[in-house]
């Protein structure tokens, strides 16, 4: 690594990160902190979960900000992502020693489609710095067959945790609440598979940490592990910290969620205390952020991530107050596969009269990105979907067949 590389990375991502208005909220007190006393206090604990929205680029930039601020207080620092998965652990750690240039590793590891904007930064600091790096989740596909047949699907599998819990408790229902609405879930069985392929995300994750420090401890190190994840796996201190706990009570665990709101001057954020640590909150950008600068780490070769689009705003024809109860939730008005594989949602069945029938849509068709932002899974989906404005009209991009058709959706509304 050429020492001018290493001496530049660092102030661009702080540029980066102090593009966006970020405040850091303790909830213990509900007081904003400095980005400083929050490093501060996070540098004790073994384990730091960033509990992200993973299409906010706003909370990006604090997270990129934090792990650098955490780094100066603890060199021996691990990170760990959700998005990379355990069989491309390999082509992770050749990459960040610089045994790999950076197209045969995007090749190899699957990255997410906001890879180039949003987690690049972080893994090109592991490369500049020289830290350990963790693919922690569970392959897609494995998680793609418990979603269609249960987890005697992929039991002994390496690539996943080698006990998985999936008791109907606060977990379970927290889950059954975000799905509720979602068409092709109403049955007990169906829900309950798609439970067990989220526990197998949450134990797997919890497993390829708790691992990696018993191993490390072993050897006379206290690395601070700090894991990059979707906040659905870790808010309320649930999934995959309550699974960390399960295998190591001792072991200190520091949780952060985020928010989007609109005035960052006037709202701290509508969580209750109980959801994290702290609280990243953000405020909605109403233009697309431009992508971090970040110079290669390959001395001759330019980035070739798959760049994501970032989306467009949303809303350019909301519904009145009154369109929809309050309780109601975005809703295209088709039912996904959910257990399919490969990229992309694939639809089972559009509702009749429902948004995506009146716009176009077919059964059989891949739904491949909403407003501009691709949709790797149904896990995206759902996230993506929940971010929408009902009433607004978005466009929304499928592969039929061998071809692309883009549609334009007003999105509609179902019950909580």
């Amino acid at each position: 690594m050429a020492r001018t590389a290493r001496l530049l990375l660092v102030p661009l991502l702080l540029a980066a990160a102090c593009a966006h208005r970020a405040h850091f909220v303790a909830t213990a007190t509900d007081h904003q902190l400095p980005l400083a006393a929050v490093a501060a206090d996070l540098a004790r604990a073994d384990v730091v979960v960033l509990g992200e929205l993973h299409d906010q680029a706003a909370v990006h930039a604090a997270h990129q900000e934090l792990v650098t601020a955490l780094h100066s207080r603890r060199p021996d620092l691990v990170l760990a992502f959700e998005m990379f998965e355990r069989d491309v652990q390999t082509a992770l750690l050749q990459y960040v020693n610089g045994l790999s240039s950076e197209r045969e590793f995007l090749a190899r590891s699957r990255p997410w489609s906001n890879y180039a904007t949003d987690y690049r930064p972080l893994v090109e600091f592991a490369r500049a710095e020289r830290l350990s790096v963790l693919a922690a989740n569970a392959p897609r596909p494995l998680c793609a067959k418990v979603a269609q047949t249960g987890l005697a699907a992929v039991a002994g599998d390496p690539h996943v945790a080698r006990e998985v819990h999936a008791p109907e408790d606060a977990d379970y229902a927290a889950f059954a609440a975000m799905m509720q609405g979602h068409l092709g879930t109403g049955t007990p069985e169906r829900l309950r598979r798609m439970y067990e392929a989220q526990c197998l995300k949450d134990d797997t994750m919890a497993e390829t940490l708790v691992d990696y420090l018993r191993s490390a401890r072993a050897a006379g190190r206290r690395p601070l592990v700090v894991l990059v994840v979707g906040k659905g796996h870790s808010d309320e201190r649930r999934g995959v910290v309550q699974r960390i706990a399960r295998r190591e009570p001792e072991l200190a665990v520091r949780v952060l969620s985020c928010e989007v709101v609109a005035d960052l001057d006037e709202t701290r954020y509508r969580a209750s205390r109980e959801v994290a640590d702290y609280v990243v909150v953000v405020e909605r950008s109403s233009a697309p952020p431009a992508p971090p600068a970040v110079p290669s780490m390959a001395p001759t070769e330019p980035a070739a991530a798959s760049a994501r689009v970032v989306a467009e705003s949303a809303a350019s024809a909301p519904a009145p107050a009154d369109a929809a109860p309050n309780d109601a939730r975005p809703a295209l008005g088709l039912m996904p596969d959910y257990g399919a594989e490969g990229a992309g949602v694939r639809v089972q069945a559009v509702r009749p009269g429902g948004p995506a029938e009146r716009a176009g849509l077919q059964d059989g068709d891949v739904v491949v990105a909403i407003a501009g932002r691709e949709v790797a899974d149904v896990g995206e989906y759902t996230a993506l979907l929940d971010s929408l404005q009902i009433g607004s009209e978005v466009a929304v991009r499928v592969r039929r067949g061998a071809s692309e058709h883009e549609f334009k959706v007003r999105i509609g509304a179902r019950s909580r």
